[in-house]
């Protein structure tokens, strides 16, 4: 078994409200917290959010592309989760990055998307087990 190892942080977006609109047409979310800035005041937000699901998805990505540079392209993400910690919002510049542990079976990657501040936004885990 190897050592663990570092998944280097790495930007992966800086959050735009045309990300914002793009994100609600493609997922079919357009609850307005996410779109209009005065609806977001009237239900106690600052303004509108990214839709936590953008972050999570990009958080997939950036396993799945580390796990394919570093590991080859026969493994495939057997189990994905995450946890929100913290609202994102236009022009926060998301990070990803964590630690990869392997296991006897399949390698886990326990990661973190931060803002530009450094705080934690989401929190999770990516499973990823050899294609037979």
């Amino acid at each position: 078994m190897s050592a663990p190892m570092d998944v280097p942080f790495l930007t992966v977006i800086t959050v735009t409200r045309e990300h914002l609109r793009e994100y609600a047409a493609a997922s079919g979310d357009q609850n307005p917290i996410h779109l209009d800035d005065e609806l977001a005041r009237a239900n106690g937000l600052p303004g509108v959010i990214a839709h936590g699901m953008l972050t999570a998805g990009l958080m997939a990505e950036r396993s799945q592309a580390w796990v394919k540079e570093v590991l080859g392209a026969e493994w495939e993400m057997s189990r994905f989760n995450t946890r929100f910690r913290s609202m994102v919002f236009p022009g926060d510049e998301i990070s990803i990055g964590g630690l990869a542990k392997p296991g006897a079976d399949e390698w886990t990657l326990d990661l973190k998307a931060r803002n530009q501040k450094g705080e934690a936004v989401v929190t999770g885990s990516a499973a990823f087990r050899k294609v037979k």
